[in-house]
């Protein structure tokens, strides 16, 4: 049995160098969908988590400042470690791949 977007994963085929290697030379559609749905999530991704990580860090500020970490403190810096991580995923990654894709 075969994976069903197998077509979206080898894009590095022997025709590449004829150049119809790339998935718009080959599925103009898929790649329009591919770039759509990634541009998308991109851009609300990258939003979304500026806005975590800048309520988590007005929060941290607006707090009294202890010598020992509560939970909610805990839980705020492994919600904004996430935020920043996935950050990078969606405002660096993302463009990347979108880029990659037009690149034969």
């Amino acid at each position: 049995m075969e994976f069903p977007l197998t077509g979206l994963v080898e894009v590095n085929r022997s025709d590449a160098s004829v150049g119809h290697g790339s998935l718009y030379g080959r599925r103009p559609v898929v790649a329009g969908l591919y770039v759509g749905v990634l541009g998308v999530a991109a851009v609300v991704g990258t939003v979304g988590n500026l806005v975590v990580v800048a309520m988590v860090t007005v929060a941290r500020c607006r707090g009294r400042r202890r010598r020992t970490k509560t939970g909610n403190e805990i839980g705020r810096v492994f919600i904004a470690n996430l935020a920043l991580s996935d950050l990078i995923v969606t405002a660096l990654i993302n463009p990347l791949a979108i880029a990659g894709l037009s690149v034969t």
